[in-house]
């Protein structure tokens, strides 16, 4: 097993390249993928730590995985490691999504239709992915697995109740609708951090804490966190040059806000497409028919961070739209890095210190009670994959309810055959993608 200091560069980045290109769900969704990648497959580093990267990335701002990649790269390597590990991350979804709104006036709807039904089935292999989490997380409790049960509930019924009725609902026909007040993502970790917080406060509790050693080394020293901040600033204004280059005050305006949204945007990518409607279509800079027809429809069906995805697609689009296909790519580029910048150097000034406080009973009562409100944000995002999975269907003209049934049947068919078999991931999931798109294929005609 490779130790943190000398984790190969081309293994993390093979890591990272094979989860943006099989993460169909983004953010959340891909915690599990991650760590089985990072952590049990590679051996770059152990849970504890994966744990506090999983934390810090959910309470600051941009995509997740994208973080969580410039972490691995950072703690395992180098700050270019880093660097690299997060463009890695995001390439294969940017590239697709960017390759797919260019041949879009070629190919037509059909071509984002074939996506989406085969995202179907991806999406349900993901959710065994996200179910085999859940379960270890559980299990992993020990004497705590009753209150790890009532911590994940909870979480879940604080940010999914809403989606869970809605799902209900549609397995039944109907159309219900929850109005409970909800916690985002982000409300969730931080309501988490305060309540372990004033947990960690009791005097009884001192005596019993442990100092794990894998997370009371700072993660790692100041001076490369420094350098890595430095390095994502730095393509962030390359990525600012590179579009005054292109086309003037204008260029240097839409990388600006493509900047201030990917780091004012906290709850993952669904959450960004309401913040770029604000910045982007809002603003007159991309039609209201492009962002909704085009862009946010296919970064929904590709792999990977659906931040990044959207950046780099309305990049393009405005690109295009000033000069042309080779002005949109330059655009695209643009918008890829920045986005990537902006949420790396944020989350890596604050896990800089993080690190500080790792001795304390704070991070050791985190280590053991954030998983499980981890494991109810993941019971939420599922939900919401599969009622993804209906509207998919119903815009394709296919019953929703039944596919929701059958996505339902296929994550226990899937859980099933992996541990009657022990069928490898890429197989289920190459599987999962066909068998939704020739099903759903014939019933749309």
């Amino acid at each position: 097993m490779s130790t943190p200091e000398r984790a190969p560069l081309g293994a993390l980045l093979v890591s990272m390249l094979k989860v943006g290109t099989i993460g169909f769900g983004g953010g959340s969704a891909l915690i599990p993928v991650m760590e089985k990648e990072l952590v049990h497959h590679r051996g770059f580093f152990g849970e504890p730590v994966f744990t506090l990267h999983t934390v810090v990335a959910n309470i600051t701002p941009g995509a997740l995985p994208v973080k969580l990649a410039a972490f691995a790269g950072g703690r395992s390597r180098s700050a270019w490691a880093g660097l690299l590990a997060a463009i890695a991350v995001a390439l294969p979804g940017s590239v697709a999504t960017v390759a797919l709104v260019a041949a879009f006036n070629l190919l037509g709807p059909a071509a984002i239709r074939v996506v989406e039904f085969t995202a179907v089935g991806i999406t349900a292999f993901i959710i065994v992915l996200l179910a085999h989490y859940i379960t270890k997380v559980m299990r992993g409790g020990g004497p705590r697995t009753g209150v790890y049960v009532g911590i994940m509930l909870v979480a879940w019924l604080a940010t999914g109740t809403n989606g869970l009725v809605a799902l209900v609902g549609l397995l039944f026909g109907q159309a219900w609708v929850g109005e409970v007040p909800r916690l985002s993502a982000v409300g969730l970790i931080v309501a988490a951090l305060v309540v372990i917080g004033l947990y960690s406060l009791l005097p009884r509790r001192t005596a019993l804490v442990e100092v794990d050693p894998s997370i009371a080394v700072p993660l790692p020293t100041v001076g490369p966190k420094i350098l890595a901040v430095v390095l994502h600033l730095a393509m962030c204004v390359a990525a600012l040059v590179l579009a005054l280059v292109l086309a003037g005050p204008v260029g240097g305006e839409l990388m600006g806000l493509v900047a201030f949204s990917t780091v004012t945007s906290f709850g993952g990518g669904e959450a960004y497409v309401g913040v770029a409607d604000g910045f982007f279509v809002a603003s007159g800079l991309v039609p209201s028919g492009l962002f909704y027809g085009q862009i946010v429809p296919v970064a929904n069906a590709l792999p990977g961070p659906i931040l990044v995805k959207v950046a780099s697609g309305i990049g393009y689009a405005f690109g295009f739209e000033l000069g042309g296909p080779l002005l949109g790519l330059g655009f695209a580029v643009c918008a890829f890095a920045m986005a990537i910048g902006a949420c790396c150097a944020v989350a890596i000034a604050v896990i800089t210190a993080w690190g500080k406080v790792a001795r304390s009973a704070f991070m050791v009562n985190l280590g053991r009670f954030i998983l499980p409100v981890i494991c109810g944000l993941l019971l939420t995002t599922s939900v919401s994959m599969l009622l993804a999975n209906a509207e998919i269907a119903e815009r394709g003209g296919v019953a929703p309810s039944p596919v929701a049934w059958a996505s339902l049947i296929g994550v226990g068919v899937m859980w099933w055959a992996q541990h009657r078999f022990r069928l490898h991931d890429l197989a289920l999931l190459a599987g999962a993608g066909l068998t939704s798109l020739v099903v759903l294929l014939a019933v749309a005609g």
